[in-house]
Protein backbone atom coordinates (compact mmCIF):
# COMPACT_ATOMS: atom_id res chain seq x y z
CA UNK A 1 0.00 0.00 0.00
CA UNK A 2 2.75 2.41 0.98
CA UNK A 3 4.58 1.55 -2.22
CA UNK A 4 1.50 2.45 -4.30
CA UNK A 5 1.09 5.75 -2.46
CA UNK A 6 4.77 6.50 -2.92
CA UNK A 7 4.57 5.67 -6.61
CA UNK A 8 1.52 7.93 -7.08
CA UNK A 9 3.27 10.72 -5.22
CA UNK A 10 6.31 10.32 -7.43
CA UNK A 11 4.15 10.53 -10.56
CA UNK A 12 2.37 13.56 -9.16
CA UNK A 13 5.62 15.36 -8.39
CA UNK A 14 6.96 14.46 -11.84
CA UNK A 15 3.81 15.85 -13.48
CA UNK A 16 4.07 19.07 -11.46
CA UNK A 17 7.76 19.40 -12.41
CA UNK A 18 7.08 18.86 -16.11
CA UNK A 19 4.14 21.26 -16.04
CA UNK A 20 6.20 23.93 -14.30
CA UNK A 21 9.02 23.47 -16.80
CA UNK A 22 6.66 23.87 -19.75
CA UNK A 23 4.98 26.88 -18.16
CA UNK A 24 8.32 28.56 -17.46
CA UNK A 25 9.50 27.86 -21.02
CA UNK A 26 6.31 29.40 -22.40
CA UNK A 27 6.69 32.47 -20.16
CA UNK A 28 10.36 32.83 -21.09
CA UNK A 29 9.46 32.68 -24.79
CA UNK A 30 6.76 35.34 -24.33
CA UNK A 31 9.19 37.65 -22.51
CA UNK A 32 11.79 37.14 -25.25
CA UNK A 33 9.23 37.93 -27.98
CA UNK A 34 8.19 41.15 -26.18
CA UNK A 35 11.83 42.19 -25.79
CA UNK A 36 12.50 41.52 -29.47
CA UNK A 37 9.40 43.53 -30.41
CA UNK A 38 10.57 46.41 -28.20
CA UNK A 39 14.00 46.32 -29.87
CA UNK A 40 12.41 46.35 -33.34
CA UNK A 41 10.14 49.29 -32.40
CA UNK A 42 13.06 51.17 -30.86
CA UNK A 43 15.17 50.62 -33.97
CA UNK A 44 12.24 51.74 -36.12
CA UNK A 45 11.98 54.99 -34.15
CA UNK A 46 15.73 55.58 -34.48
CA UNK A 47 15.54 54.90 -38.22
CA UNK A 48 12.66 57.40 -38.57
CA UNK A 49 14.64 60.08 -36.75
CA UNK A 50 17.77 59.37 -38.82
CA UNK A 51 15.74 59.56 -42.04
CA UNK A 52 14.23 62.86 -40.92
CA UNK A 53 17.69 64.19 -40.09
CA UNK A 54 18.94 63.24 -43.56
CA UNK A 55 15.92 64.91 -45.20
CA UNK A 56 16.49 68.13 -43.23
CA UNK A 57 20.28 68.04 -43.16
CA UNK A 58 21.76 71.53 -43.10
CA UNK A 59 18.42 73.09 -42.21
CA UNK A 60 17.17 74.50 -38.96
CA UNK A 61 15.09 77.29 -37.50
CA UNK A 62 17.00 80.15 -35.92
CA UNK A 63 16.28 83.53 -34.34
CA UNK A 64 15.19 85.90 -37.10
CA UNK A 65 13.92 83.08 -39.33
CA UNK A 66 10.32 82.52 -40.25
CA UNK A 67 8.95 79.73 -38.09
CA UNK A 68 8.55 76.34 -39.72
CA UNK A 69 4.84 75.61 -40.07
CA UNK A 70 3.45 72.32 -38.80
CA UNK A 71 0.22 70.53 -37.95
CA UNK A 72 0.12 68.26 -34.89
CA UNK A 73 -2.61 66.61 -32.84
CA UNK A 74 -3.35 67.63 -29.27
CA UNK A 75 -4.53 65.45 -26.36
CA UNK A 76 -8.14 65.57 -27.56
CA UNK A 77 -7.20 64.63 -31.12
CA UNK A 78 -7.67 68.16 -32.50
CA UNK A 79 -5.31 69.25 -35.26
CA UNK A 80 -3.37 72.37 -34.33
CA UNK A 81 -1.64 74.26 -37.15
CA UNK A 82 1.03 76.77 -36.21
CA UNK A 83 0.23 79.24 -39.01
CA UNK A 84 -3.38 79.46 -37.77
CA UNK A 85 -2.04 81.07 -34.60
CA UNK A 86 -0.34 83.96 -36.40
CA UNK A 87 -1.03 87.26 -34.65
CA UNK A 88 -0.24 85.80 -31.24
CA UNK A 89 3.01 85.19 -29.39
CA UNK A 90 3.65 81.44 -29.28
CA UNK A 91 5.73 79.69 -26.63
CA UNK A 92 6.83 76.31 -28.07
CA UNK A 93 8.48 73.86 -25.69
CA UNK A 94 9.89 70.49 -26.82
CA UNK A 95 9.96 67.95 -23.98
CA UNK A 96 9.80 64.33 -22.77
CA UNK A 97 8.49 62.72 -19.58
CA UNK A 98 11.90 61.30 -18.60
CA UNK A 99 14.01 64.46 -18.95
CA UNK A 100 14.95 65.77 -15.49
CA UNK A 101 15.11 69.40 -16.67
CA UNK A 102 11.85 68.93 -18.59
CA UNK A 103 10.09 67.73 -15.44
CA UNK A 104 11.65 70.51 -13.38
CA UNK A 105 10.36 73.32 -15.59
CA UNK A 106 6.91 71.90 -16.36
CA UNK A 107 5.28 73.35 -13.20
CA UNK A 108 6.56 76.75 -14.38
CA UNK A 109 4.99 76.16 -17.80
CA UNK A 110 1.69 75.43 -16.06
CA UNK A 111 2.07 78.68 -14.10
CA UNK A 112 2.75 80.82 -17.18
CA UNK A 113 -0.13 79.10 -18.99
CA UNK A 114 -2.46 80.07 -16.15
CA UNK A 115 -1.00 83.57 -16.13
CA UNK A 116 -1.20 84.26 -19.88
CA UNK A 117 -4.04 82.05 -21.18
CA UNK A 118 -6.45 85.01 -21.41
CA UNK A 119 -3.90 87.15 -23.25
CA UNK A 120 -2.43 86.92 -26.74
CA UNK A 121 -0.04 84.15 -25.70
CA UNK A 122 -0.26 80.53 -26.81
CA UNK A 123 1.58 77.75 -24.98
CA UNK A 124 2.38 74.64 -27.03
CA UNK A 125 4.23 71.86 -25.22
CA UNK A 126 5.37 69.45 -27.93
CA UNK A 127 6.13 65.95 -26.71
CA UNK A 128 8.89 64.30 -28.78
CA UNK A 129 7.18 60.91 -28.92
CA UNK A 130 9.93 58.88 -30.69
CA UNK A 131 12.25 59.72 -27.77
CA UNK A 132 9.74 58.47 -25.20
CA UNK A 133 9.93 55.11 -23.43
CA UNK A 134 6.28 55.02 -22.29
CA UNK A 135 4.37 55.77 -25.50
CA UNK A 136 1.53 58.26 -25.96
CA UNK A 137 -0.72 56.54 -23.43
CA UNK A 138 2.04 56.75 -20.82
CA UNK A 139 2.55 60.44 -21.61
CA UNK A 140 -1.17 61.09 -21.11
CA UNK A 141 -1.08 59.26 -17.77
CA UNK A 142 1.91 61.39 -16.72
CA UNK A 143 0.06 64.61 -17.61
CA UNK A 144 -3.11 63.55 -15.80
CA UNK A 145 -1.20 62.48 -12.70
CA UNK A 146 0.60 65.83 -12.53
CA UNK A 147 -2.66 67.68 -13.34
CA UNK A 148 -1.11 69.69 -16.17
CA UNK A 149 -3.72 71.48 -18.26
CA UNK A 150 -1.58 73.44 -20.72
CA UNK A 151 -1.90 72.45 -24.41
CA UNK A 152 0.21 69.42 -25.38
CA UNK A 153 0.93 68.34 -28.95
CA UNK A 154 2.48 65.07 -30.10
CA UNK A 155 5.39 64.98 -32.54
CA UNK A 156 4.61 61.36 -33.38
CA UNK A 157 7.28 60.76 -36.03
CA UNK A 158 9.83 63.32 -34.80
CA UNK A 159 9.68 65.40 -37.99
CA UNK A 160 8.91 68.71 -36.29
CA UNK A 161 11.62 68.40 -33.62
CA UNK A 162 14.06 67.33 -36.33
CA UNK A 163 13.10 70.25 -38.59
CA UNK A 164 13.68 72.63 -35.67
CA UNK A 165 16.98 70.82 -35.01
CA UNK A 166 16.16 70.12 -31.36
CA UNK A 167 19.35 68.63 -29.93
CA UNK A 168 18.63 69.08 -26.23
CA UNK A 169 15.51 68.62 -24.14
CA UNK A 170 13.86 70.79 -23.14
CA UNK A 171 14.20 73.31 -25.95
CA UNK A 172 12.00 76.39 -26.28
CA UNK A 173 11.19 78.67 -29.21
CA UNK A 174 9.23 81.89 -28.85
CA UNK A 175 7.46 82.98 -32.03
CA UNK A 176 6.36 86.61 -32.43
CA UNK A 177 3.02 87.83 -33.78
CA UNK A 178 4.40 87.91 -37.33
CA UNK A 179 5.39 84.25 -37.24
CA UNK A 180 9.11 84.94 -36.85
CA UNK A 181 11.40 83.20 -34.37
CA UNK A 182 12.08 85.84 -31.71
CA UNK A 183 13.95 83.75 -29.14
CA UNK A 184 15.50 80.33 -28.66
CA UNK A 185 16.40 78.66 -25.36
CA UNK A 186 18.21 75.33 -25.09
CA UNK A 187 17.76 73.73 -21.66
CA UNK A 188 15.45 74.35 -18.73
CA UNK A 189 14.25 77.71 -17.43
CA UNK A 190 12.88 79.14 -14.21
CA UNK A 191 9.51 80.90 -14.31
CA UNK A 192 11.14 84.34 -13.96
CA UNK A 193 13.18 83.77 -17.12
CA UNK A 194 10.13 82.51 -19.04
CA UNK A 195 8.12 85.59 -18.09
CA UNK A 196 10.96 87.97 -19.01
CA UNK A 197 11.41 86.39 -22.45
CA UNK A 198 7.66 86.30 -23.16
CA UNK A 199 7.27 89.94 -22.12
CA UNK A 200 10.22 90.98 -24.30
CA UNK A 201 8.58 89.50 -27.36
CA UNK A 202 5.08 90.61 -26.39
CA UNK A 203 6.14 94.25 -26.00
CA UNK A 204 8.12 94.53 -29.23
Amino acid sequence: MYKKVGLKLTYLLLAIFLGSTLLFASFEKEVEEKQNLKIVESQKNRDEIENNEQNYEGKGVFVGDESYDFSLLDREGNEIKLSDLKGKVIFINFWTTWGSFCKKEMPHIQEIYDQYKDKEIVILAINVLPAEEVGQEGVNEFLEKQKYTFPVLYDIDGKVSTRYKVSELPTTYIIDKNGMVADFISGGMEKKTMVEKIENVLNK
